[in-house]
């Protein structure tokens, strides 16, 4: 079946699905590949927005009004406890701890909270650090 995806940034792209729902769609092994292929092209358009999009964001958070306090959730997400990485230069420097937390936003919108070890200069026994991450800037494993 063919239809269109629309990529911010990017513009309407056409696609081929094997099944679509008011939900979801499922791709075959072929299709999904040539998606690869197709976001791989446009990487560098779609991590502009995504900077951009934190820019706007820079200062009130990721949700639906300035002050927005999220729902912490510390119990119950499959993700808690897990490793969380990033070489993302958007955080000044690479992340890597545990997944401590979700923040998540009324829109939608989630942030992970992530602690890691940190070493103050001059000591031998590390501290504990927290830093909140947009979702999509970190690996889970």
């Amino acid at each position: 079946m063919k239809h269109t995806m629309h990529l911010s940034g990017i513009g309407e792209i056409p696609i081929s699905v094997v099944e679509v729902s008011s939900v979801s769609f499922r791709l075959s092994g072929r299709q999904a590949l040539a998606l690869l292929r197709i976001l791989e092209r446009n990487r560098a358009r779609i991590e502009q927005q995504a900077e951009d999009e934190r820019d706007q964001e820079f200062g009130r958070g990721p949700g639906a009004y300035p002050a927005e306090i999220p729902q912490k959730i510390k119990k119950g997400d499959a993700r808690i406890g897990k490793r969380a990485i990033s070489q993302n230069t958007t955080y000044q420097r690479s992340i890597d701890g545990k997944v401590t937390a979700i923040l998540r936003y009324s829109n939608g919108a989630e942030q992970i909270e992530v602690t890691q070890r940190i070493y103050a200069q001059g000591e031998r026994r590390p501290g504990t650090a927290i830093v909140c991450v947009h979702a999509d800037d970190v690996d889970i494993l």
